[in-house]
């Protein structure tokens, strides 16, 4: 780089060092200007990574509609100009319909006449959605006691999940829910209780939590077991503030590295405490198959393994060129639009709802060929004199884990990205900015076991509270080695039908 102290130093320079001095400054300013949109954009853009290609100017649109006005005269030759004319699309309010599964109670609203002498026609019926607070009600449960002749007394065993406890299976399920799922911190659920004449205090509530994964924690290490024998995996780590002793009235950066089986529909969150690469490997230590992550590097030690083969996330890459185009638009989006494309054809498979063979069949012939002319153009734009600059970096970055993103070519059970785990790990971040942070090592690993049964719940449709409160009901009297049947899985038999 030149640095020209005065305008005597200036004169002195020749053509050949100006050109470079100009070419460097120009290269300054489009960073300076690139990093400046990245701002503007964090803080007063859209979020959203869609990507929209620029039309061609010279190209009417087969949807719009042209309007040919006459806006005066030129050298004596009327100039028609051509306007675009948008069709404004009148949204007509539609009711939507109410649910048929809610039940009913009919209300009667006769005339303030005297209807005795007349006779019924028919009714005007309307009908509007009400609510009522959540009731909590006490179960009493009464066992009477026999004695026999022999003086022995008899009594049933009261089956309770929860004793000494003032909560049900319930109850605690519910206390459970609102935190994970609803994102609801314990201390805003006892203002909740307290509204309606209940005293819960936030460490009684604690107290459920903890009790609660105490009886689950068996059916977590199955979840985790089972999880792990798949061949087909996606990891990604998300932090949390967690206290510790360690560092008191502050919170350290704890890790929780989520990993799901997209194929057999299962989510684990382990809390790891740390994002060091050494605990990331040691809990996927277990694990053989495919096995896709993001650009993170902690993960290439892992993929060195004869048994793993290591993908990357096309999401990932993608962003990187998103962000390029505040700086070379141009070059990004010939980027952008090829990877449109690729998704495009793992659309119409969905569609399709071709199965797994048909889906590797379509990659093989409509996918590589996109993947291979991509290659080869990144190659030939991209430019060794400036490697820091935003496009030269993505290029670099897709190029260095080009064989993990193509890898889900080979097969057809695999998906060309992370977004599957990216959505599971949602609610931990929604929590995160609720609760703040875990009160603990201990706490965590109760949210990470929370977390990784009610995902699990969402990937396969099962209603979270009334599997939880079915599993409360029955976990402690439930045989060990077939507690795998407890796992919220596609046939999961409810006690009481939910």
């Amino acid at each position: 780089m030149f640095f020209v102290n005065s305008i005597v130093e200036l004169e002195l320079l020749s053509k050949e060092d100006l050109i470079r001095i100009n070419l460097d400054l120009q290269s300054q300013i489009a960073q300076l200007t690139f990093e400046l949109e990245q701002l503007k954009r964090a803080v007063f853009g859209s979020k959203s990574e869609r990507f929209i290609p620029d039309q061609n100017p010279h190209q009417s649109s087969l949807f719009s509609s042209q309007k040919r006005e006459v806006s005066g005269e030129h050298n004596g030759v009327a100039e028609v100009v051509e306007t675009q004319v948008k069709k404004k699309k009148v949204n007509k309010p539609v009711r939507q319909k109410i649910p048929a599964h809610l039940r009913r109670e009919e209300h009667t609203i006769e005339p303030d006449v005297d209807i005795t002498q007349m006779t019924r026609i028919g009714s005007e019926v309307s009908e509007k959605m009400e609510i009522r607070p959540a009731e909590i009600y006490v179960k009493r449960t009464l066992r009477p006691k026999y004695v026999d002749g022999g003086g022995r007394i008899h009594i049933a065993d009261l089956l309770d999940p929860f004793p000494k406890c003032l909560a049900g299976s319930s109850l605690a399920a519910h206390v459970a829910v609102q935190k994970y799922v609803d994102h609801l911190p314990l201390y805003r659920q006892s203002q909740i209780f307290k509204r309606q004449d209940i005293t819960l205090h936030r460490s009684t509530l604690n107290g459920m939590i903890a009790r609660g994964a105490k009886l689950l924690q068996p059916l977590y290490i199955v979840l985790v077991k089972t999880l792990m024998e798949a061949g087909y995996l996606q990891a990604d780590e998300s932090s949390i503030p967690v206290l510790t002793k360690d560092k008191p009235g502050s919170a350290i950066k704890g890790c929780m590295l989520a990993k799901v089986a997209p194929t057999e529909n299962l989510v684990v969150f382990d809390y790891i405490k740390t994002k060091e690469k050494a605990n990331i490997l040691k809990s996927l230590a277990l694990f053989n198959g495919y096995l896709q992550v993001d650009g993170n590097v902690s993960y290439e030690h892992k993929g060195e393994e004869d048994s793993v083969e290591l993908m990357h996330c096309l999401v990932h890459s993608r962003r990187k060129f998103e962000q390029a185009l505040d700086y070379n638009r141009n070059k990004a989006s010939h980027v952008l639009t090829k990877i449109k494309k690729l998704y495009l054809i793992e659309r119409q498979a969905l569609e399709e709802e071709l199965n797994t063979e048909q889906i590797l069949s379509r990659r093989q012939q409509q996918a590589i060929p996109i993947w291979e002319e991509l290659n080869k153009w990144l190659m030939d734009n991209y430019d060794d004199s400036q490697p820091s600059n935003p496009f030269n970096t993505a290029v670099r970055y897709m190029l260095k884990r080009w064989d993990g993103l193509i890898k889900y070519t080979t097969n057809g059970i695999l998906k060309p990205d992370n977004n599957l785990i990216e959505n599971q790990i949602r609610p931990l971040a929604l929590g995160r900015k609720n609760y703040l942070f875990a009160g603990s090592h201990e706490g965590a690993r109760y949210a990470a076991l929370f977390y990784s049964l009610f995902a699990t719940c969402k990937l396969n449709g099962i209603d979270p509270q009334k599997w939880l409160t079915d599993v409360y009901s029955k976990i402690s009297e439930h045989s060990v080695k077939d507690i795998k049947e407890l796992l919220p899985l596609p046939g999961y038999q409810f006690t009481v039908p939910p």
